[in-house]
């Protein structure tokens, strides 16, 4: 391997940096000439330019750091082959969500953290009144059903 040939697996982490931070400051002056400056009060300007120049320079950016930081520039073709198929399991994953997220009559019916009580069915709202099981805490903890009804005739 000649010099040469070794300095080119080698790239300045300083530029990338450098391209970065010129990126994100053209990504911000965009969101504000598309999302304030240009848009007449009132109004809500051209979304799709505005977010379509924010996808663009979010692309460029997550595209250095992929190329650079993790090293896909100076891998082989196996490695970067194996980046092809992510949008599309990507695309998998958002068909098996969207049905559950996507129903917003029935969504969140009780709020998070609700449990169902196994004996009964009902559903608890409240964690704190909740259903705790044998041994494992709770107001109730150690306490067996034969044990309470000799506690009361004392």
């Amino acid at each position: 391997m000649t010099h040469d040939e070794h300095d080119s697996k080698h790239f300045n982490p300083e530029k990338v940096f450098a391209g970065l931070f010129i990126l994100t400051m053209l990504e911000v002056l965009w969101g504000y000439a598309f999302g304030v400056w240009l848009v007449a009060p009132g109004q809500h300007g051209n979304r799709l330019v505005l977010w379509g120049g924010l996808l663009f320079f979010a692309f460029f950016k997550g595209w250095l750091i992929a190329v650079y930081f993790m090293h896909l520039k100076f891998e082989g073709w196996v490695v970067k082959s194996l980046v092809l198929p992510t949008p599309f399991l990507i695309m998998v994953i958002f068909g098996y969500v969207m049905p559950d997220v996507a129903d917003k009559e029935t969504r969140l019916k009780y709020p998070v953290g609700s449990e169902v009580n196994p004996a009964t069915g009902e559903v608890i709202v409240d964690m704190h009144d909740g259903w705790h099981p044998p041994g494992h805490g709770g107001e109730h903890a150690g306490k067996t059903p034969a044990a309470e009804p000799a506690a009361e005739k004392h």
